[in-house]
């Protein structure tokens, strides 16, 4: 049976930790990248597992992204799944939306995990099997979010369904669960969600359908 090899963006956040802590409780081997040195003995200790490899990946680097995706099929075996779970909520503030919030907003939410999953789709492709799974926003998070933080879900939103589209011939799968920050406490519940469309048992889906869910 093949061991399920999961790269994670975003492990420092709640929802990216409990991914990891989801698919290595699973048996499965947990790629993660973190923007800062900081960050990475500071995870590894988090893990505190051999079946997780933790490596630097500085926001906007392709050549790192690339350089730890390979480092982690090479360490760990073939990729089996991506859950992209960077990201970074902003409430709505009527009459107050700082010019710099739509760039900040878009490199937390889509291209930081976007990244990563441009890096790992080569793999997949030829391997011709694979799921990527985002964390996108329901209804009610976008209508509370603001206007910085709709646009940058958006980006998720639509990355995904190109993915679908691009990767359809492949046999790789792309998925987007829906959250709403109010629920985001229950990080364990998110996760199992995520990893359950990240593995290669799990029959992903295309973007989930976010009517009715906020």
């Amino acid at each position: 049976m093949t061991v399920p090899v999961v790269v994670v963006a975003g492990a420092t956040g709640r929802i990216g930790g409990a991914v990891a802590r989801a698919v290595l409780a699973r048996g499965g081997r947990v790629a993660a990248a973190v923007r800062k040195p900081w960050q990475v003995d500071k995870l590894r200790s988090a893990l505190a597992s051999d079946r997780a490899l933790v490596g630097l990946v500085p926001a906007g680097d392709a050549e790192a992204a690339a350089g730890s995706v390979k480092g982690a099929k090479d360490a760990l075996g073939p990729l089996t799944g991506f859950v992209g779970a960077a990201g970074r909520w902003q409430q709505r503030a009527p009459g107050k939306e700082p010019g710099g919030d739509l760039a900040e907003l878009l490199a937390a939410n889509q291209q930081a995990n976007a990244l990563l999953a441009r890096a790992a789709l080569p793999f997949f492709r030829r391997q011709r099997r694979g799921a990527l799974t985002f964390v996108g926003a329901t209804d009610a998070a976008l209508r509370d979010g603001s206007a910085a933080f709709a646009a940058s879900m958006a980006a998720v939103h639509e990355f995904v369904r190109a993915l679908q589209r691009d990767l359809a011939a492949d046999g790789v799968a792309a998925a987007c669960v829906p959250l709403d920050p109010a629920l985001a406490a229950d990080a364990d519940a998110v996760a199992a969600r995520l990893v359950d469309l990240a593995l290669p048992a799990a029959a992903a889906p295309g973007l989930l359908p976010r009517a009715g869910t906020g």
